[in-house]
């Protein structure tokens, strides 16, 4: 190679490595924050209930609003007034808790920017509800709200979603779907529990939401370039619920048992989701599972999917 062609190889190369010109933005990137990662309705030191964030440029979802997600989306440098929507998956306890504290805690610093709450058929009543609920609170805090514009609801909007539905929020699409989170229930009058598929520009995100094997989901999963399930290993759970509360009844635990095995995701059913959808990585959160018990459950995922594989801690980002 002549001076002359490596001097030139030196300059493309140098050129390459230059930082991004001052003032010219970053393309914007489709993320997951994992905001609580526990799994189930008790609290656990380590982790905080069920919640995350869904982030695209300047649009921000909050999705499930498990307990502490006020104080988790504060951690993440979201503030309550930058949300433009709220997306839950279901109307469990653990999914919900945190609901009163974001609405009310948006009434007292007195947002007026306009919220949206989507979720399945319930969480009108919900929400009715814990608007109710403030209202007595109302008269003993000031707020910074102009005066006239309104109770703890205004801006708030709800929508209730059926199973196939698709929103737009900002430049993220939203897609819904039924999953099989209460598959042992009649199907007469069964809630509805849903999985989400968030879609901007050059990225797309599955969300399972509480959910056992579920052919809907996988179809809804297909060509995600992240793939963020619940895990949960049965026969270890039914373990611990018998070493750590004797006071559960015995005719309780065949129903709690039929529940974790079918209406949850056990690792190999994990890995046989994220194969068959051919999800780039997977991240797992809403954890029913010790540390100790972490690498055992990453074998038996590995066994079927060979991509990037994450159990998320609280607070991480993907």
């Amino acid at each position: 190679m002549g001076r002359a062609t490596r001097l030139a190889g030196m300059m493309l190369a140098g050129a390459l490595a230059l930082p991004m010109a001052a003032g010219a933005a970053e393309a914007p990137k489709l993320t997951f924050t994992t905001l609580g990662t526990n799994s189930g309705p008790i609290p656990n030191p380590q982790r905080f209930e069920a919640s995350s964030l869904v982030r695209y440029g300047g649009d921000a979802i909050l999705v499930d609003a498990g307990d502490g997600a006020a104080d988790q989306l504060a951690r993440a440098g979201v503030a309550i007034g930058d949300l433009k929507a709220v997306f839950i998956s279901h109307l469990h306890f653990d999914h919900t808790g945190g609901l009163f504290g974001l609405l009310s805690l948006r009434y007292q610093a007195g947002y007026t920017t306009p919220l949206t709450l989507y979720g399945p058929p319930g969480l009108k009543e919900t929400v009715d509800h814990l608007i109710a609920a403030i209202g007595p609170g109302t008269q003993a805090v000031s707020t910074m709200r102009a005066p006239g514009t309104g109770g703890p609801d205004f801006g708030l909007s709800v929508v209730e979603l059926a199973s196939g539905a698709s929103v737009p929020v900002g430049e993220i699409t939203v897609k819904a779907i039924e999953n099989s989170h209460y598959d042992t229930l009649p199907a007469k009058g069964r809630p509805l529990s849903v999985a989400y598929r968030f879609e901007a520009p050059g990225r797309a995100i599955l969300f399972t939401g509480d959910t056992g094997p579920s052919a809907e989901v996988a179809k809804l999963c297909q060509g995600s370039d992240l793939l963020v399930s619940e895990i949960m290993d049965p026969k270890l759970a039914i373990e611990d619920i018998r070493r750590r509360r004797p006071d559960v009844p015995a005719y309780a635990l065949p129903i709690v048992e039929a529940h974790f095995r079918q209406e949850h995701m056990a690792p190999e059913e994990v890995g046989k989701l994220a194969k068959g959808c051919g999800a780039k990585a997977l991240v797992l959160t809403h954890i029913a599972l010790r540390d100790a018990e972490i690498p055992g459950a990453a074998a038996q995922i590995a066994a079927e999917h060979s991509g990037p594989t994450h159990f998320a801690r609280d607070l991480d980002t993907f």
